[in-house]
């Protein structure tokens, strides 16, 4: 890999230059790289923009234009060939030896001591490592490049226990579920449910929907996160009735982002962005004596069969189910924010139907085995003054059926 350097005070363009000898230029003319072995001006010059002029082995970043100890201007940067410029180079004899060796996909901005190391030690740092570090130097670049204020945004997150387990939300994870959006603050609400024990508590669903309420109408009241910026993105992993709860006291007039999490990405918050659309389907099973009695079985993380229904569930109610078209309900099938905006749209329409066909319904009852962001979205999507109050059910395997935690829409 020859070492040529980019030098932001180039002769004519096109002028060749070797690695000892420097050609000089006039003070006025200015250029954003040094020639390295007939590399195109152009492409010297996108190298540098593309690195923001920072060195692209992972870890380093080190900003190359200035000295490291006196800060003083300067051109401390080397135009690296990744696969070498000679097939007797480092990496030169790749079996994928690029035709445009000179082209930018075969280049590296580096310093001089990460050039010298990559170059000394070619089989630890082969050529697809190194297109890895130059390709996520690069996309964290444009990234940061692509931020405005108009991007930002307020973020609430909720942590708890599920069973035995403590589930936490790292900030790092939420930093880049965000993109392109970014976090208004570096501080983020939280709200800390752990204290409380598990689910299997006599209080714990009283006391943790009387935290959740609390803490996020203060959010609310305090108005600062607000004021400048009005946009909240939420994170959640709680038992599903305590999402739904959140989601009920979330505001209608602050746009707001939920996410989802998925246990087969690396970077497990950030939503898939292609793959087959979901669809969803509802229909009624079975029409009850009662016109005020209503439940409905929500199967899309996972089957909520009737046989399992507590006994107050009596043929009384009418039973509609809300499941998925063409598809077994299964915890991986939220995979694209689409299939959640398409969810909020058939619920909406499912709330319109229920209200039409039972009117003076007070209380839906609900047994939902459904993601996070859904749960928040059942709560969220219910208009105070429009919808009946909804009854929340959890399956409990110590009972080995569902139990009602709490009601939310209704005067507290």
């Amino acid at each position: 890999m020859p070492r040529g350097k980019l030098n932001l005070h180039a002769g004519k363009p096109g002028a060749q230059s070797s690695g000892r000898q420097r050609t000089a230029a006039p003070a006025d003319a200015v250029s954003a790289v040094k020639l390295a072995r007939g590399v195109p001006e152009l492409t010297k010059i996108t190298l540098a923009a593309r690195s923001a002029g920072r060195c692209q082995f992972r870890g380093c970043n080190k900003f190359l234009y200035e000295h490291a100890l006196t800060k003083e201007p300067g051109n401390f940067s080397e135009a690296a060939h990744i696969v070498a410029f000679r097939r007797e180079g480092p990496r030169g004899d790749d079996p994928e030896r690029p035709i445009d060796i000179n082209g930018i996909e075969n280049l590296m901005l580096l310093c001089a001591e990460c050039h010298h190391n990559v170059d000394t030690h070619p089989n630890q740092y082969p050529r697809d490592e190194l297109i890895t570090h130059k390709r996520e130097h690069e996309a964290r670049i444009s990234m940061l490049a692509e931020f405005g204020p108009e991007l930002r945004t307020n973020v609430l997150t909720l942590k708890s226990r599920i069973g035995e387990r403590i589930v936490e939300i790292g900030n790092d994870e939420v930093t880049v579920a965000l993109r392109p959006r970014y976090p208004a603050s570096s501080s983020f609400r939280v709200i800390d449910l752990t204290q409380l024990g598990d689910e299997a508590g006599a209080d714990y669903y009283p006391l943790a929907t009387r935290r959740i309420r609390e803490q996020t109408r203060e959010m609310y009241a305090d108005g600062v996160p607000f004021d400048a910026v009005k946009h909240l993105s939420v994170f959640g992993l709680a038992p599903i009735p305590l999402l739904v709860v959140l989601g009920s006291v979330l505001s209608n007039t602050v746009p707001t982002d939920l996410f989802q999490s998925h246990r087969d990405k690396p970077n497990r918050w950030t939503w898939y962005v292609d793959g087959e659309p979901v669809r969803y389907a509802c229909s009624l099973i079975r029409r009850g004596t009662a016109s005020g009695n209503v439940a409905v079985l929500l199967s899309l993380s996972g089957t909520v069969a009737e046989g399992v229904l507590p006994l107050n569930i009596d043929a009384t109610f009418s039973l509609y189910h809300f499941t998925l078209q063409g598809a077994t309900p299964n915890p991986g099938f939220l995979r694209r924010r689409d299939d959640l905006e398409a969810f909020r749209l058939a619920y909406r329409q499912l709330l319109a139907d229920i209200v039409r066909e039972n009117p003076g319904l007070g209380v839906i009852h609900l047994f939902p085995a459904v993601p996070a962001p859904v749960a928040i979205a059942l709560g969220f999507d219910l208009l105070p003054k429009a919808h009946p109050a909804l009854a929340i059910y959890d399956f409990d395997k110590r009972v080995a059926g569902f139990t009602e935690r709490t009601r939310v829409n209704q005067y507290e």
